[in-house]
């Protein structure tokens, strides 16, 4: 990791770009990413190596949308919780630490609930989504395509409940 640059100052100076770069800022950080082939029930992890240092890995499986979540996510996990990382921790689809290649008592719900919420900030700012919607993107459809997060992701942050909607 490039240790002259604050993780959070670099994720917060693209914050304003639609839609935000996370592979970029994982990179410039030195975090990766790498795209691995996991099995399907595993999202990702984030470890720290021998030297020190430590890498991120994603599922190269998973949708594009899921890829960019769960790189924020590990990022999240980086910037918040890294003493407690020790070695590393995995994610599951549930982003649960439990049965991955990297389990992490130190690691729990509330840490992953945090990583789930820097997550969501970072990809889908509210400042953005104000932006679209004054351009006229106003749909969770639009606004989650334009932002490359999930419909799922983009209704959740939004406050809408997740039942199948095609207009909102």
């Amino acid at each position: 990791m490039n240790m002259s640059v604050d993780p959070l100052k670099l994720a917060e100076r693209y914050w304003g770009d639609i839609p935000v770069p996370i592979f970029t800022i994982l990179e410039e950080l030195g975090l990766g990413p790498d795209f691995t082939l996991m099995d399907d029930d595993f999202s990702g992890w984030i470890e720290r190596r021998a030297d020190d240092t430590y890498r991120v890995a994603i599922n190269a499986m998973h949708a594009p949308v899921r890829k960019r979540f769960t790189a924020a996510h590990e990022l999240g996990h980086f910037i918040f919780h890294r003493d407690l990382l020790g070695a590393g921790v995995g994610d599951t689809r549930a982003y649960r630490a439990a049965g991955t290649r990297l389990p992490n008592a130190a690691i729990r719900p509330v840490h992953e609930r945090q990583a789930n919420s820097f997550a969501a900030n970072l990809l889908m700012p509210l400042a953005s989504i104000r932006a679209l919607r004054a351009q006229g993107v106003c749909t969770v459809p639009e606004l989650a395509e334009r932002l490359e997060v999930s419909q799922a992701a983009m209704r959740i942050r939004l406050g809408k409940p997740l039942v199948a909607s095609q207009s909102t």
